[in-house]
């Protein structure tokens, strides 16, 4: 299916739009940077209606046996406030060299990821849009082990250019679009690893409905198909807001035990996977992205009822 376009005005005043907030979030301090971001997300949260009663109403559905009515409000103005944190500093990722991006992350259990890479047969990366996602692959890259992403391209062409521009810069590659499939391979048989998200609602063709939070999701299966085609290990990575800075945390491999039947080996894998998702939320939950409908994808009805 062809990729729709933009218009010219649209791409001008997107464009435009971009470079402004560079320059504004790239000018103070990366403290004061921080609180316009969080201002920003906050002013979000106040003015755009459906997405502040999207997020309240995941969060009643999600954890209204756990928090209070004045606590879900809390964790969802937060929720915003530290989306609009990351965006300032993907504003100031050109400030960042290697030694600064290291030292505004603690990272804990690079073994891990060393151990599976040193298997020879690339490493899978499963992680979740919490806390600042955009640091981890970048910090890995600092690191000595550059990775790819799997990901959706804004359908705007100025801000998929600065969406790639900022990512690759920093020795991310992005895999995107057609022949995903296959740069996704070739990476892991050249010993690579790519990482994927399955926190946001996947169509029909992509996804199976597994728990999440107690409600069925449409989670791409991809990951799933892939981990039993290569063997490849499944690294769980997350990453959280601590103090002034960040801390991420790679966890051991998800092993899993190759069932016969292919349907139900890569249903049970997509289950671990929201599984170890939703338990990464629920220790930050302010720091999820709350405002997506990751249920907006609903069983089809069964035909014969």
């Amino acid at each position: 299916m062809p990729r729709k376009t933009a218009s010219p005005l649209t791409e001008l005043a997107v464009a435009t739009a971009l470079a402004t907030a560079g320059t504004l979030f790239r000018l103070p301090s990366h403290r004061f940077a921080l609180r316009m971001g969080a201002g920003l997300g906050t002013a979000f949260y106040h003015l755009i209606g459906r997405r502040r009663r999207m997020a309240l109403e995941n969060l009643r559905l999600a954890l209204g046996d756990q928090l209070s009515p004045e606590e879900i409000l809390r964790v969802a103005k937060e929720s915003f406030a530290n989306h609009g944190r990351g965006l300032a500093e993907l504003f100031r990722f050109p400030l960042l060299d290697s030694e600064g991006l290291l030292a505004l992350v603690q990272l804990e259990g690079l073994e891990h990821f060393q151990a599976a890479e040193a298997q020879g047969k690339g490493v899978l990366v499963l992680s979740a849009h919490l806390g600042n996602f955009d640091l981890m692959a970048p910090l890995l890259a600092a690191k000595g082990y550059p990775a790819a992403l799997v990901s959706k391209l804004p359908a705007v062409r100025s801000a998929s250019r600065w969406w790639l521009g900022t990512r690759e810069n920093k020795g991310v590659r992005i895999f995107a679009g057609e022949g995903t499939l296959k740069d996704t391979l070739r990476c892991l048989r050249e010993g690579g690893s790519v990482g994927f998200v399955l926190d946001q609602s996947a169509v029909h063709r992509d996804g199976l409905f597994v728990p999440f939070f107690g409600r069925p999701a449409s989670t791409l299966s991809t990951l799933a198909v892939l981990a039993r085609r290569t063997g490849s290990p499944i690294i769980p990575i997350h990453i959280f807001r601590e103090g002034g800075g960040h801390r991420m945390i790679i966890e051991p491999p998800l092993n899993a035990q190759p069932q016969p039947d292919k349907e139900a080996d890569i249903l049970e894998r997509t289950k671990s996977y929201a599984r170890w998702t939703e338990k990464v939320i629920r220790r930050h939950p302010e720091q999820w992205t709350w405002l997506h409908n990751r249920w907006k994808t609903k069983p089809l009805k069964d035909p014969k009822q």
